[in-house]
């Protein structure tokens, strides 16, 4: 990434107060693009809070509001998000992802979240239950569409958080294997 633009990237962000940055490095946790009602409940701020940093953020042209109503923000652009997520979030990311897939978690029975999200947040945060979990099952429903790449890459992250040689890490080997591409070799 060029200097000037992490430059130009971290001098918006430090424009900001401690408060309102503290918003926004949640957003940048949550991904290029964000749902207002996520990055409440992750903030555990006021909504009047929430909403006021997120305006001062797009002041600052770190953000852009994506639809009339407030419910959807984006950052301007991917290396505005990556800039802030690799600077500012130094050590403090797994927690904050931990929460982010705990708020996912809970809005997941309405139907709203996509598995997919639920899965990375779960996996960043390395909680082994849940990453477990919702990356396979994530994993399942992109083989289920033969979306293979997809589905190699949820089943991969799964095995990753499992122990080798458990029930589960042959579980889910046995389906990364099955997703394999046509002719791949195997070890």
């Amino acid at each position: 990434m060029p200097d000037a633009v992490r430059a130009t990237v971290l001098g918006r962000i430090r424009a900001l107060d401690r408060r309102d940055r503290a918003v926004v490095m949640r957003a940048a946790v949550i991904g290029r693009r964000f749902r207002f009602a996520v990055l409440l409940a992750a903030s555990r701020r006021a909504e009047d809070t929430v909403r006021a940093a997120l305006e001062r953020a797009c002041d600052l042209q770190l953000l852009i509001e994506e639809d009339a109503a407030g419910d959807r923000y984006a950052f301007r652009h991917a290396l505005t998000r990556d800039v802030i997520y690799d600077e500012l979030l130094q050590g403090r990311v797994r927690p904050l992802h931990r929460r982010v897939a705990r708020v996912l978690e809970a809005m997941l029975a309405g139907g709203d979240v996509p598995l997919g999200d639920l899965a990375y947040h779960a996996w960043a945060a390395g909680d082994v239950r849940r990453g477990v979990r919702y990356n396979e099952l994530a994993g399942d429903r992109a083989a289920a569409v033969h979306a293979l790449d997809d589905a190699r890459t949820y089943y991969a992250r799964a095995l990753g958080l499992v122990a080798i040689g458990s029930a589960a890490y042959a579980r889910v080997a046995a389906k990364l294997c099955a997703a394999a591409p046509p002719g791949a070799a195997t070890r």
